[in-house]
Order: C-alpha cells, then structure tokens, then sequence
C-alpha cells in the first residue's frame, strides 16, 4: 500500500468511494458523485490542505481529507472527511493514513487533529483507538434556516 497526496486527477475515484462509503451506516447518506466531486474539490482548493490516499494496485482504497488552521496562536488540522473502501476496512489502511497524516502535521508544527463523527459509533471507536479523546468543552450545534 502506497500513500500519497491527493491530486486532482484522483477526485473523481475519490467522488465514487465517498459515495459507496457514506450511503452505509452509521451515515445512511444519499451522496451522488457529482455533488462529493464538488465536496471534494473544495477541500482540495484550500490553502492548506492536506489530503492523502491510500493506493493499492494502482486504486484508491481509503483517503482523508483536512485543512490546517490557525486558532489563538497554534496551528489545528481540521480533519474533515475520511473514508475507507469496505472491503479494506479493518486492515490497517485507516490508522496509516492517520499515521502518515500525524507525521506530516508534526513537521509542519501542527499540534492537535480535531474532527466531528457520530457518538458511539464504529468510527468513534476507530478514532479513540488511535489516541482521539471526546472534547467535553465544546459542543456542536445546529440552527435550520427553513
């Protein structure tokens, strides 16, 4: 397994994941490529992105996706999506993103990853086998503008 920068070139491969990943549970989403193409290519468009992939045989089997940000004189990696292929998960291929990932950030002076996911969840239980803790100081709200 190979693990690279997301390209352009990769977005629509990427699109086509995205989808399959995010219409299962926990998420039940109904994507269509078209509209995680423009999801992603918008992540790519940021200054400071950092996006990877995980290549196997030559396809994408997982990637993620973020920004860095600056908050209150530090630097915070925003990890705003991650999938991994089905048939891949499980293997070792999410936590060598976040690996590849965390030493990336580290030379760049980042000092905290931070991302959103479902509580109790499987992904939730991914993210604190890594190291990830549940911030109790902050909470995620919602307003509807309809």
């Amino acid at each position: 397994m190979e693990i690279a920068n997301i390209e352009n070139d990769d977005l629509v491969e990427c699109s086509r994941l995205y989808v399959s990943i995010f219409k299962e549970p926990p998420w039940n989403e109904e994507w269509s490529i078209e509209d995680a193409f423009e999801r992603l290519s918008d992540f790519l468009a940021c200054p400071n992105t950092v996006s990877l992939k995980a290549v196997r045989d030559g396809e994408i089997i997982g990637f993620l996706a973020g920004e860095i940000q600056k908050w209150n004189g530090a630097h915070f990696y925003y990890l705003k999506e991650m999938c991994v292929s089905g048939k891949d998960q499980r293997k070792g291929v999410g936590s060598t993103l976040i690996r590849n990932l965390t030493i990336s950030l580290k030379g760049r002076g980042v000092s905290r990853i931070y991302l959103i996911t479902q509580r109790d969840s499987i992904p939730s239980s991914f993210y604190s086998s890594l190291g990830f803790t549940e911030n109790s100081s902050i909470m995620v709200m919602r307003k509807s503008v309809e």
